[in-house]
């Protein structure tokens, strides 16, 4: 599951717009993770510094910042640096659906609890070109290698693989053109509940949590989609008046170096994944006296899958099934900033489904989907505590409890998830953070597989509804405690 991982967007960031040299910043995070607004900038400041990604606001912290990454010269003097992360974490976790009676069914009767407590890390480096010609042009290109992308059966738990590849050019006053696997703009540019580090709708939480047997993740209060990471043209503008804006587009969903999809026969251009992904946001950065603020819009949208997997177009005599509804994504935030507190919240809706707003096509039949997030931190010295509630919501569809010939449809009650955490984060040491947390999730009517409406063609008995313990209900209550070094 993809997430805007903090050390990395501060590390890439400070390396596409600061090619000599670099400051680096500890910050909270959510998804990998809550955030919030810029420290204000002093008084009588025009506004608050560009964050250097571009990738949205994060989690006030005190920033901690570590001597320049030494850069390596390279062919026509590019300079050439190396970044990253490692993090080690361990939690206690509570959860209905690691429970033996949730787990036995028809199949299985003799299954028995997971375990509760366990350890995991995570890693990623990152590989930074840049250049910058006499006129001002920069340019360049950043390979970020992930490490938590573990391929079944691998027997350390782990599979490197590239996470994001691109190239960028920019122009002074004009902005920057990237190019390859990359966020979206509405991802790069959103704006997201605060919080303190690894505490989030989308955070840490859910990387212990077992989802076998369920539809896709655990979680529903997302940050907007961010494309997949599928190879993309966006545009970055610079900032005025405290404004920038972002545009992308990605003719499919899949990363383009490969012609199959996940090692599978079918191609990426066989229209089986969504297309024309296009996405826009705008953002605002500024100061009010004392006070920070941050806003910003964003939208995503794409065409669904037309075909499946043997070319045959959704609605024909070989596949009844009708097409997907077409994605759109909309979400709006606000942060604001002074004192040491930071507030805020999000909220997104549009017609997708899923865990990413904006990345998996609602089937016909189906409402939209909506959440929105809470946020606030505090900033004591090294210390940033953390506090998120919020909730989402997304349609079950319809059930057929009698037969094709015979049927009894029955209207699902709306998944609803409902999440509150706290959290404290510790900065020891520039670029060591300290951090731990708690979650409380109660998730209602959760899927087994991915919503349908009984009443439509090509569906036979429509959505069928996960049992947590003998209860609809799935609640999870998790604590985190882990180290992170950023680099």
């Amino acid at each position: 599951m993809r997430k805007i991982l903090l050390g990395t967007t501060a590390v890439v960031g400070a390396a596409l717009l600061a090619p000599g040299a670099f400051a680096q910043t500890t910050r909270g995070g959510g998804g990998a993770i809550g955030q919030g607004v810029p420290t204000p900038a002093p008084a009588g400041a025009v506004g608050v510094a560009p964050d250097p990604l571009n990738v949205g606001p994060r989690a006030p912290s005190t920033q901690v910042t570590a001597a320049p990454t030494p850069a390596m010269a390279g062919a026509g003097g590019l300079s050439i640096r190396l970044g990253g992360y490692f993090a080690f974490s361990g939690a206690a976790v509570q959860d209905d659906w690691d429970r033996a009676r949730s787990r036995n069914n028809a199949l299985v009767n003799n299954a028995r609890a997971r375990s509760r407590y366990d350890f995991r890390n995570d890693a990623e480096l990152n590989v930074f070109v840049d250049g910058r010609t006499s006129n001002g042009i920069t340019y360049g290109a950043v390979f970020e290698l992930q490490m938590d992308n573990a391929a079944v059966g691998a027997a350390d738990g782990t599979t490197v693989s590239f996470d994001e590849l691109y190239g960028y050019i920019g122009f002074d006053g004009m902005g920057t053109f990237r190019f390859g696997q990359e966020d979206s703009a509405a991802s790069l540019l959103q704006v997201r509940a605060p919080g303190s580090q690894a505490l989030g709708g989308d955070a840490e939480w859910d990387e212990f949590i077992v989802q076998t047997g369920l539809y896709q993740s655990p979680y529903i209060m997302a940050g907007i989609n961010d494309g997949s990471d599928a190879t993309k043209i966006i545009y970055l503008s610079p900032q005025f008046a405290g404004f920038d804006f972002g545009l992308s587009f990605a003719p499919n969903g899949y990363e383009g170096e490969r012609t199959d999809i996940s090692n599978s026969t079918a191609a990426q251009r066989d229209r089986l994944g969504l297309e024309n992904q296009m996405t826009a946001a705008v953002r605002y950065r500024g100061t009010f006296g004392p006070v920070g603020v941050i806003a910003g819009i964003g939208a995503a949208f794409a065409s669904a899958q037309s075909e499946n997997g043997a070319g045959q177009a959704f609605g024909t005599p070989g596949n009844p099934q009708l097409r997907p509804q077409s994605i759109s994504a909309y979400t709006a935030g606000l942060v604001l900033t002074g004192y040491g507190f930071s507030f805020g919240g999000e909220y997104t809706f549009g017609q997708y489904n899923g865990s990413g707003p904006g990345n998996t096509a609602l089937n016909p039949g189906l409402d939209d989907s909506n959440h929105w997030l809470l946020g606030a931190s505090y900033t004591m010295g090294p210390l940033v505590f953390g506090a998120v509630f919020g909730q989402g919501t997304q349609s079950n569809g319809v059930r057929n409890n009698g037969t094709a010939a015979a049927p009894v449809f029955a209207d699902l009650d709306d998944r609803k998830q409902t999440l509150w955490g706290v959290g404290v984060a510790y900065n020891l040491a520039p670029g060591l953070v300290l951090f731990g947390l708690y979650n409380n999730v109660n998730d209602e009517n959760v899927p087994t597989g991915a919503p349908t409406n009984a009443r439509y063609p090509g569906v036979a008995t429509g959505t069928t509804l996960a049992s947590f313990n003998g209860s609809n209900t799935r609640t999870i209550n998790i604590g985190v405690v882990g180290i992170r070094l950023a680099f």
